[in-house]
């Protein structure tokens, strides 16, 4: 595990562990055999029960995530690891946004939007869970360690819906493990939450593929509550998807009556995906001024020369006050992004 030290060797972890028990199994295929037969007739006990395997993954998630606490202090090292630690500081202290510095000229910083308020430019999702570690413990990092457990957790739930049980579960554990999320699990702009409100939306959408359930139609609002408030973008494209194979069934000739889709998927998303549309307009109504101009909008506009699509056209260069703040914003965003507006420029970038 010190080789989660250097984040750049991440893809190739898997690969070791993989490549050890292959070599060992060609030249020792029964080695272990009582002990490996023995660990699968308990995975297989343990994976009919449901909800004791999901408690048993997001246990194993926590436990990981807080015992890496003993070979990788989780030191804040990427600009956007501060833009959240500055959400959570916020929100802990209860409140939405901070008042605009007077000299705020002298203290722009990375993803931070100084004006009309002083607050990150990250919807509010990632900053919320840290202010819940903060409040509970005084360490924000917690906070990830609690969305690590539950994400896991949510995956391993997914995977029940759409693989025998003992799959799901070995998929969970092994999620658990997989050196990407104990990364995720040691810096403060992992990605768990959009990972675990996927997790939530995908595995719902397959229990009303088959049978319409009110409890999956609570959860699928949930997972796209989460997903726009960490992943917008993202989270429109998976909920549109969804929605629309959703839409497709409900038209079928076989499909329930329209009342048990209103109870089971209509009425329960509804009612989630409204109070958080509200809320996200009180909140952007407070940072911004504006109910439908997120952080995130007033930050492309102030600093931002590179659009976050390559089929946009280049922003406008503004006039930079600190040289730091064009070195990100022009010279190392810009060229990515023109590079990648010519055809082999974009197949060789992606």
């Amino acid at each position: 595990m010190f080789l989660l030290i250097n984040a750049n060797w991440a893809a190739f972890y898997p690969l070791v562990p993989a490549v050890v028990m292959l070599l060992t199994a060609l030249r020792w295929p029964r080695a272990g055999l009582r002990w490996f037969c023995a660990a699968e007739r308990a995975i297989a006990r343990l994976a009919q029960r449901r909800g004791l395997a999901l408690v048993v993954v997001g246990l194993v998630a926590l436990l990981l995530s807080a015992t890496m606490l003993l070979i990788r202090k989780p030191y804040p090292v990427v600009h956007d690891e501060f833009s959240y630690l500055l959400a959570s500081d916020t929100f802990a202290h209860g409140r939405l946004t901070n008042p605009a510095h007077p000299l705020w000229m002298h203290l722009e910083s990375y993803h931070i939007i100084q004006q009309p308020t002083y607050a990150s430019k990250y919807p509010p999702a990632q900053g919320l869970i840290l202010a819940v570690g903060q409040l509970l413990t005084g360490y924000p990092i917690v906070g990830i360690w609690l969305s690590t457990m539950l994400a896991c957790a949510a995956v391993c739930r997914m995977l029940q819906a759409w693989l025998p049980l003992r799959w799901a579960l070995a998929g969970g554990l092994l999620l658990a493990f997989h050196p990407m999320v104990l990364e995720w699990g040691q810096n403060y702009w992992g990605g768990t939450l959009a990972m675990g409100g996927g997790a939530l939306v995908l595995g719902a959408f397959r229990r009303m593929m088959d049978e319409l359930r009110a409890r999956a139609g609570w959860l699928l609002g949930i997972g796209l509550a989460v997903l726009t408030n960490t992943r917008p973008f993202e989270g429109a494209v998976l909920g549109s998807i969804v929605l629309a194979f959703l839409l497709g069934r409900m038209l079928k000739k076989d499909a329930p009556r329209w009342r048990a889709w209103l109870k089971c998927l209509v009425v329960p998303v509804l009612l989630v995906l409204l109070p958080t549309v509200a809320a996200m307009a009180y909140y952007n109504l407070c940072v911004t001024g504006n109910p439908l101009r997120m952080p995130y909008m007033i930050h492309e506009e102030s600093y931002a020369v590179a659009p976050p699509f390559i089929w946009q056209r280049q922003y406008p260069e503004p006039a930079y006050r600190h040289p730091e703040m064009r070195g990100l914003f022009v010279d190392s965003a810009l060229v990515p992004y023109q590079v990648q507006r010519t055809l082999s420029g974009f197949f060789i970038a992606n």
